[in-house]
């Protein structure tokens, strides 16, 4: 499988990461063929380290998580696992409106596996790579993703990144967090080698498009946002022109159960495991 390849001049060990985004599991009656296939697709692979980035849920009220708990813990057999939660992962819909739901049973599982480190505004390092999580609250995703919005968060967050070290930033939207670090330098997430992000479900074109969008044409762009905005900026794939280098996950799931008859549709898209590859400039 070919993998996108980043490049750093700083001084690490090529690493290899599998990427995963949007899940959006539920119970009962989740198809579990697709963590069946993402597990055969990493082992396949093999890589350093697994990125999962948000929308491990589809609503936060699910709490009979089992089949999820057995997931994660044969990916942590594979490779060390970082995980940070999205918008699904705390929020839930009542009478056909969207409410906070916090789900401590998810939490819980998170904190408590071994080999996975769940990310929270903390910052894990392992051999010169340092993954951190930035995870914006209910009340940014319940503001449209405000960019106000977001910056107001990020300015209260407590991290720090070393510049020796190769930083990774997990951000499950991508939609703001760029053009913060663009205009505010000194903060402490310009510090960012990469960021990952997911949540923009690939504006649900066909795999083939998007490639095309993104490869041939250098874009991120695609179709529609989870806003409903068109062709938004950041949507999938290698980031471009942008102060730090970036990947938008196109996630596993497009249209999740929430989309109600739309979900059924969603059979039609592969579930895709993304890889990318990131070495020292010397390897050119």
């Amino acid at each position: 499988m070919k993998t996108n390849i980043f490049y750093t001049k700083k001084e690490i060990k090529e690493i290899k990461l599998a990427l995963i985004s949007d899940i959006h599991y539920y119970t009962p009656n989740y198809n579990t063929k697709i963590l069946i296939s993402i597990i055969k697709q990493i082992k396949q692979e093999n890589p350093n380290y697994i990125c999962i980035i948000g929308d491990i849920l589809d609503e936060s009220k699910y709490t009979e998580l089992e089949e999820l708990k057995n997931f994660f813990n044969e990916l942590a057999y594979i490779a060390p696992v970082f995980v940070t939660l999205g918008n699904h992962d705390e929020k839930t819909y009542k009478n056909g409106k969207c409410e906070y739901l916090n789900n401590p049973v998810l939490k819980n599982m998170l904190k408590k596996g071994n080999k996975i480190h769940f990310l929270r505004d903390n910052a894990i390092t392992i051999n010169n790579i340092t993954f951190y999580g930035f995870n914006p609250s209910h009340t940014y995703y319940k503001n449209k993703e405000d960019f106000l919005s977001f910056v107001e968060e990020a300015k209260k967050l407590k991290g720090n990144l070393s510049k020796e070290n190769y930083n990774i930033v997990l951000c499950h939207s991508p939609i703001n967090i760029y053009k913060f670090i663009k205009e505010n330098q000194e903060h402490f997430l310009s510090k960012a080698d990469i960021i990952l992000s997911g949540h923009m479900h690939n504006g649900c074109l066909p795999k083939c498009i998007s490639d095309f969008i993104n490869k041939k044409l250098k874009s991120s762009r695609t179709l529609i946002s989870p806003q409903k905005t068109l062709f938004p900026k950041y949507a999938q794939g290698r980031i471009y022109n942008e102060l730090t280098d970036g990947y938008t996950t196109r996630g596993i799931i497009k249209l999740s159960k929430v989309t109600k008859i739309l979900h059924h549709l969603d059979r039609l898209y592969k579930k895709q495991v993304e890889f990318i590859t990131i070495t020292n400039e010397k390897n050119k």
